[in-house]
């Protein structure tokens, strides 16, 4: 029997894996240069760690996580999204003693959703956070990292930043009992799955793609109605510092993010595409979170980002070949080669060998697989210490010596 991978789970090789790295090297330099600290936490944890945060009536608790019992009656889940673990991870190692502390994380997520173009059950995902302060500048430095990381993968053009604000959390309180009396006039209009969510979180409804409900939310009460002076404050503050820092965007008053954490600036970067699936950025402020679970009563802002959705609208990156293969006409002259393969490694020189001791063979897959320039080694080569150079593109070869080939490689 011929064993598939899992549904919704995928395999990354050849240029896919090559954009992977590139992304993830990208996110490395960026991360040092606005001075951020790695992170890597396991790729599972206790169970309540997810539930209370993200909502016991939310789609990623009800639905989507993998959760297990372990041996000792625990029950485990594998983690569906980063900053909890992250902040899980700062409350335990005691790293938030000395505030603020700029963080950033990689690493693979699991969610059972159904899987589309650009998601799987498995993905990987990128988290930035800022713990400890609630000043402005922090949301609109996070948002501008967002910003400068998507422009150096796609072009200013094919993403569009969306912004709001959901005020302080007892802003957001009032504004879901609002919401639910509104929508309960209209219950038997909406779909099915709104219908299901007026009772538990109202707020998701806005975000719907369903006609009808993008329709009836269109009249829908708005936040902002509601806003006390200081958050209006922070709003303008962030709003005002982008604008300074020629960072475009737009006020999207339905944007209210899936998760019952977010409190105050919320944050999307979008493609502008017809595409479901078009959220590249997610992020906003989370001033509570890391209280409720166990630390000090401490301000949060950060994103989070799937890198195969990122791959998807990225750049291809062009597959660099090897640069010279070297060929071995008979196994008798394997001692020979194998120390001029050795010297032109540790010279940083990329090299391969296909072992078929075959001129014709050897040739054939080298130039289909473009690399520039081989090297052959038979008879004469090993009786003379010297070796056949040779430069496919021009069809020129010479008999030179292995500091020359290293010369002409290394240029």
């Amino acid at each position: 029997m011929k064993i598939q991978p899992i549904r919704g789970t995928h395999d990354i090789f050849g240029e896919d894996l090559l954009l992977y790295k590139f992304i993830k090297n990208l996110i490395s330099n960026l991360a040092e240069i606005y001075d951020y600290r790695q992170i890597i936490t396991p790729i599972f944890e206790d169970t309540n760690l997810f539930k209370k945060p993200l909502g016991e009536d939310s789609d990623v608790v009800l639905k989507e996580m993998y959760s297990f019992k372990d041996r000792n009656d625990s029950f485990l889940t594998l983690r569906p999204e980063y900053t909890t673990p992250m902040i899980r991870a700062a409350i335990s190692n005691n790293l938030l003693s000395k505030l603020p502390i700029k963080l950033f994380g990689i690493g693979p997520m699991f969610r059972r959703e159904r899987p589309q173009k650009g998601r799987y059950r498995q993905f990987n995902q990128i988290n930035f956070e800022i713990l400890g302060t609630d000043d402005s500048f922090s949301d609109t430095e996070i948002i501008t990292l967002a910003d400068r990381f998507l422009q150096q993968l796609v072009s200013k053009e094919k993403f569009t930043l969306f912004i709001n604000s959901l005020g302080e959390k007892n802003t957001i309180n009032k504004y879901k009992i609002i919401l639910t009396k509104y929508f309960e006039k209209y219950m038997s209009d909406l779909s099915k799955e709104s219908q299901s969510k007026i009772a538990t979180n109202p707020l998701r409804i806005l975000d719907s793609d369903n006609p009808l409900d993008i329709k009836i939310s269109k009249d829908a009460p708005k936040i902002k109605d509601l806003y006390s002076i200081e958050s209006q404050r922070k709003f303008e503050q962030v709003k005002n510092l982008l604008d300074k820092l020629k960072v475009k965007f737009k006020i999207d008053e339905k944007l209210v993010r899936g998760l019952d954490y977010y409190c105050h600036t919320v944050f999307e970067f979008k493609s502008n595409t017809d595409e479901s699936q078009n959220t590249l950025i997610g992020g906003g402020r989370y001033d509570g979170l890391i209280k409720l679970l166990g630390g000090p009563d401490t301000p949060g802002v950060g994103w989070a980002s799937g890198i195969e959705r990122l791959m998807h609208l990225s750049k291809k990156i062009n597959f660099q070949p090897a640069t010279v293969n070297v060929i071995i006409l008979d196994e008798k002259y394997k001692e020979f080669a194998v120390q001029l393969i050795h010297a032109l490694r540790e010279n940083k020189i990329k090299t391969t060998f296909d072992y078929k001791y075959n001129l014709k063979k050897s040739l054939s897959n080298a130039s289909a697989n473009k690399v520039p320039y081989v090297v052959i080694i038979g008879e004469d080569e090993y009786q003379n210490n010297k070796y056949t150079f040779k430069k496919l593109s021009e069809g020129t070869q010479s008999v030179i010596s292995l500091e020359e080939i290293i010369n002409k490689l290394k240029k």
